[in-house]
């Protein structure tokens, strides 16, 4: 039995030598988060580069 399970293709992606994301929790205003997941499936990943061009727009704080 080992060896079929050793045969079979590893599924999903490569395992990374540090984590590429962190899970986080945020509270949110509830009309935000329902606009937010209206927008369809991705919106997490929408919310992630919204917030990265605002960083790279911030000025540094003082």
């Amino acid at each position: 039995m080992p060896e079929v399970v050793a045969a079979k293709p590893r599924r999903g992606r490569p395992p990374y030598e540090r984590p590429v994301k962190q899970m986080v929790s945020l509270r949110m205003d509830i009309d935000v988060l329902e606009g937010l997941r209206a927008t369809g499936k991705g919106w997490q990943t929408r919310i992630n580069s919204i917030m990265r061009d605002w960083l790279k727009e911030k000025p540094p704080a003082q």
